[in-house]
């Protein structure tokens, strides 16, 4: 009998434990400590979803997320709110060669992302418009970080409406890669420079005097959400250059 009741309160102790790790709120005094089990830090968060970091996570530890999060102010100095910004679009709707669509990053300044928007698709030259994110209840779903003793707790608040935006990595790629093209396009001044050297001495460029990106093509990659083809126009648009069309 005795086997059998302190079977039962090891059970008790072991629910009690579980729905304290489950119950607390980023709010809280304190949160809990006593924690047997952390968990894998998640890329994409969604939903209303509680996490448990260790400390040590170095993900957990600089705030990470593929969502394009911005910090947001709150009253509260010990924990950081981060609110989504949605994801840029193609306004003609356009797919790659592949089929895909165009997600790309928003850019977390205002006036960046302002910027952003006049920009034109790198796919079909369209115009890019901004989806917002009005997934906690019309207001853009909200992530919140806390660092408390050993843990990093995280808790989010709404769920997306909004497709996944191309990672920082894939965005950066992408932006390698135009940069590159416009560098050497017929038009650029650079290359232009290259080809009165060449007229003027008969020497054609090492590949050492070429820039890193262009010596070292395999380093670079498409992004996952960009299979297809960039603009034909490589050059940088300007303010209303954008075709409307593809």
């Amino acid at each position: 009998m005795l086997k059998g009741a302190d079977y039962v309160m090891e059970q008790e102790d072991s629910a009690s434990r579980h729905g304290e790790m489950t119950s607390w709120d980023i709010n809280d005094i304190k949160l809990p400590q006593d924690v047997r089990q952390i968990d894998w830090f998640q890329e994409w968060p969604d939903s209303y979803v509680k996490h448990i970091y260790s400390s040590e996570d170095k993900n957990a530890q600089r705030h990470h997320s593929s969502w394009a999060m911005r910090n947001t102010n709150n009253h509260n100095s010990r924990i950081l709110k981060k609110s989504c910004l949605g994801v840029v679009v193609c306004g003609n709707d356009c797919s790659t060669l592949d089929g895909r669509k165009i997600f790309l990053r928003p850019a977390i300044c205002d006036k960046a992302r302002q910027k952003q928007q006049r920009k034109c698709c790198p796919n079909c030259n369209g115009p890019l418009r901004l989806l917002s994110c009005r997934g906690h209840g019309g207001y853009p779903v909200t992530n919140f970080w806390r660092h408390e003793g050993k843990f990093i707790f995280f808790q989010s608040k709404g769920a997306h409406d909004h497709p996944r935006p191309e990672t920082k990595l894939e965005a950066e790629a992408r932006r390698s890669i135009q940069k590159a093209q416009t560098a050497f396009s017929p038009s650029s001044p650079r290359l232009k420079r290259i080809q009165e050297i060449e007229s003027l001495t008969g020497a054609r460029p090492t590949r050492e005097a070429l820039p890193l990106l262009l010596s070292k093509p395999d380093a670079y990659v498409l992004p996952a959400h960009f299979g297809g083809h960039l603009s034909k126009s490589t050059r940088e648009p300007t303010l209303g250059s954008c075709s409307g069309r593809p």
